[in-house]
């Protein structure tokens, strides 16, 4: 069981390396919006990528989550049938990754039409070529999310870290030489080897688990088919959490030109904070909480309340920095070449509402990795399907009085939702008093932050037109300042217990 230290030791390194990547990420989408700016192309692009990428996220991301608590339970019994039980469980998936790309490649016009449905003629045709292109990265990010599975598993996150470094390099590399010469056809490239680096940086250390190819299956069906139905509502909840992007994108496509790319540059904007700060703690804390959960209940829910109020403590600064100062930071991160100052305007309007949402953007995927651990697979399951179809009936008539910002609106009041209503099935679950007595403190603690929160937003729109005075960079910096200067002193003053756990985190 790793100590308080080595836990902020790990989250430590993977932050700093994760806000590398966030930077080389911004460095990457700014290449791109010189290039591209919130044009036709670029919408072309965002679209193309989405058919790939809803199927790696679904079958990569249901792999890694479902891979630690079945190798952590299998590793307690056996660490060397633990291994073989992973390359037997990697290969199967890399098999089914396959069909998936030929089946996918065969049909891509009719899936194309699918998510874009407002797309017709050039756009139509470039849009299927791309996606023919980038459809082979299914493949390289299956090994990939595999390879970080195994790795966080066994408390190694610093390579698993460094996969969005590498991929993020490697695109910036490919638009800057590609380009000019071949217009979004090399981007498309770039997307492919970028999908690629990301295993190959891991594999050094992968193979000292002695995880290997089986090209035979049907010795193994029984424990394969056993697995899969383990692994199934994992997932259907990750290929859930990817429709609500496309519902996202398939309605953006019938706005005005550029809401697709505007969407994008926001949401992109919002993982800042969320890969750096915030999905670091989720990483580092998901291996633990799968062992206490193979402990007892009590052990587990300890654990997990408290990283909620950690998430949730952290979170609140960032939002109220990104809802006052929100178009300045769209405008340093991506205003330059072909991204004018409508595209600004146009992505800010989407990246305010992102904004609001963003502690419920992750409490989403930290309570879906709770129930994992616990093995409620389907709980999870049924809290996405709840959640896409939320967000469909929002994000279409919202949309129709709120442009792109009712598609983010609608994102937001999703995400709020569903993590509530996987709260109170942990409530539920809880026994006794003291149990019940947990969940009331993370409430209060909730409410705390929430006046605090208030206190220090109304305080920063009150100074933010003096701000405006002073360049972008400078404002910046001073709104930064004030919300978190404010948001220490205050939590001090209302005796904020997450205040206190990390300050002895840090002291250990």
């Amino acid at each position: 069981m790793p100590t308080r230290s080595h836990v902020l030791k790990s989250v430590g390194l993977v932050t700093i390396i994760a806000a590398v990547g966030k930077v080389l990420g911004f460095g990457r989408e700014s290449i791109i919006a010189a290039y591209f700016g919130a044009s036709s192309t670029a919408d072309v692009f965002f679209v193309a990528s989405l058919i790939p990428t809803i199927l790696f996220t679904a079958l990569g991301s249901g792999l890694q989550a479902g891979v630690i608590p079945i190798y952590l339970e299998k590793k307690a019994e056996n660490p060397i049938k633990a291994d073989d039980f992973i390359s037997l469980l990697g290969s199967f998936f890399m098999l089914a990754a396959g069909v998936m790309t030929i089946v996918c490649m065969i049909f891509a016009k009719p899936l194309v039409m699918l998510v874009a449905p407002g797309f017709s003629g050039a756009e139509l045709e470039l849009t299927e070529s791309l996606t023919r292109i980038m459809l082979p990265s299914l493949l390289f990010f299956t090994l990939s999310y595999m390879a970080t599975g195994v790795l966080n598993a066994n408390k190694r996150f610093i390579l698993p870290a460094l996969t969005s470094t590498a991929q993020n390099t490697v695109i910036i590399v490919a638009t800057v030489l590609f380009a000019a010469p071949f217009g979004v056809v090399g981007l498309a490239w770039g997307f492919v080897f970028g999908a690629a680096s990301q295993f190959l940086i891991q594999y050094p250390s992968l193979k000292r688990y002695g995880i290997r190819p089986v090209l035979s299956f049907l010795p193994h069906k029984r424990q394969i088919v056993q697995t899969l139905y383990t692994f199934y509502p994992i997932i259907i909840a990750a290929l859930a959490i990817q429709l609500n992007s496309v519902v996202d994108r398939i309605i953006a496509t019938s706005l005005e030109t550029g809401s697709v790319a505007a969407l994008n540059y926001a949401n992109r904007l919002l993982w800042l904070p969320l890969s750096i700060v915030l999905t670091p703690l989720i990483t580092v804390l998901y291996p633990s909480i799968v062992e206490r959960a193979l402990i007892s209940y009590n052990s587990f829910l300890e654990l997990t309340l408290r990283g909620m109020k950690s998430l949730v403590f952290l979170a609140v600064p960032f939002v109220i920095v990104m809802l006052v100062s929100g178009n300045g930071l769209i405008t340093l991160a991506f205003e330059r070449g072909a991204f004018d100052a409508s595209a600004t305007e146009t992505t800010y309007t989407a990246f305010f509402f992102y904004s609001a949402a963003l502690p419920f953007f992750a409490l989403r995927d930290y309570l879906m990795n709770a129930f994992y651990a616990l093995k409620k697979t389907k709980t999870a399951m049924y809290s996405c399907l709840f959640a896409v179809l939320l967000n469909v009936m929002l994000s279409w008539f919202l949309s129709r009085h709120l442009g792109v910002g009712g598609i983010a609106m609608a994102t937001g009041i999703s995400m709020l939702l569903q993590s509530l209503y996987l709260f109170c099935c942990l409530w539920l679950k809880a026994d006794g008093r003291k149990d019940t007595a947990v969940f009331r403190d993370v409430l209060l603690e909730s409410g705390k932050l929430l006046i605090i929160g208030a206190i220090i937003y109304v305080l920063a729109r009150w100074l933010h037109p003096l701000a405006l005075a002073f360049p972008i960079i400078v404002e910046l910096v001073f709104i930064s300042l004030l919300v978190f200067g404010l948001y220490l002193g205050l939590s001090m003053i209302f005796k904020v217990s997450s205040l206190k756990s990390l300050s002895r985190l840090k002291s250990k």
